[in-house]
């Protein structure tokens, strides 16, 4: 361990924005964001054919975490429209998916 007060020693620069995250940090969640944003998107749109529960929750989850990221690390702010698009198309589709059982279970009981 080198003695600040040797003269050899010289601290890490300050970060170049008012961020108080490294730059390194900030690049990994940006990219992070990027591909979180895409895949909560896909999800929510094929929870609109197939399964909605299940990737309608996912979906919103992965669109959650991306919004929290895009807060708290302040990178990637093209991203959240997409990502409460995701959100948005994940609630839609489980509320369409609960209507239909609806439906289904009334038909089926005014049938028997």
């Amino acid at each position: 361990m080198q003695d600040p007060n040797s003269g050899d020693w010289t601290p890490p620069p300050p970060p170049q924005d008012d961020s108080m995250f490294s730059t390194q940090t900030r690049e990994f969640y940006a990219e992070s964001i990027k591909k979180d944003s895409v895949k909560a998107l896909l999800l929510s749109l094929i929870g609109f054919v197939c399964c909605p529960p299940v990737f309608a929750y996912f979906a919103w989850n992965t669109a959650q975490e991306v919004l929290v990221n895009i807060d708290v690390y302040e990178v990637e702010e093209g991203r959240r429209g997409m990502a409460q698009a995701a959100k948005v198309l994940a609630v839609a589709s489980i509320i369409l998916w609960v209507i239909a059982v609806i439906i289904r279970v009334l038909s089926a009981i005014s049938a028997g």
